[in-house]
């Protein structure tokens, strides 16, 4: 007949041989459960992030490849409604009444605004003299750059100051762009190419 070992769950036959108890595969098989299902949990957290700041990537990899490429001045006015747009869809669910997203508003445009005729009188006729076309680029980003600031502030979003921090650093690595345009060129590919696949992903059905 065969004995069993209560203390340590092993059925040992008459020919010597032991067999492990069927609990034990049954715990194998539940922390493989666990470590699949943490995994997974970890794929969701970073693809909700991705999907959650879509908008700030985009409003990122538009500056980055600004920047690599050296866009003319026309392409950061093109910018200035799309950014205008993102502070207003952000900073509006931190805003619960209707005056204080009507104020949001307002005081969005206004900066918005400004900036537009800032960059205006920039290409007037009697600065353009002044300046040359590399100035009157730097002079574009770093007024973007402030505009983004506030606007962030005024939104109560803190990712649309960053974006500003990285539109004034890219004010003085412009010099250093033109030693190594190739891995700028690379960030904003690879930033692109992240918020692609967040909104991939967010297309694809549960």
């Amino acid at each position: 007949m065969d004995t069993i070992d209560s203390a340590n769950r092993i059925v040992t036959s008459p020919l010597g041989t032991s067999k492990a108890a069927p609990h034990r595969n049954l715990h194998d098989e539940k922390h493989s459960l666990a470590d699949a299902d943490s995994s997974t949990s970890k794929r969701h957290v970073v693809l909700r992030w991705l999907i959650n700041d879509i908008l700030f990537i985009a409003m990122v990899s538009l500056t980055l490849i600004g920047v690599a490429f050296r866009l003319p001045v026309l392409y950061w006015v093109v910018l200035i409604p799309i950014f205008g747009v993102i502070s207003v869809v952000e900073g509006w669910k931190h805003f619960a009444t209707r005056t204080e997203r009507l104020g949001l508003i307002y005081g969005l445009a206004s900066v918005w605004c400004a900036l537009l005729l800032a960059i205006y009188l920039i290409h007037n006729g009697g600065v353009q003299g002044v300046m040359n076309a590399n100035a009157t680029s730097l002079a574009v980003i770093t007024l973007l750059a402030l505009g983004t600031f506030v606007a962030g502030v005024l939104a109560r979003v803190w990712q649309i100051c960053a974006v500003g921090a990285i539109l004034f650093l890219a004010v003085p690595g412009l010099g250093w762009l033109d030693q190594s345009p190739l891995l700028l060129s690379a960030v904003a590919v690879f930033i692109v190419t992240l918020g692609a696949l967040a909104w991939w992903a967010s297309k694809r059905p549960e």
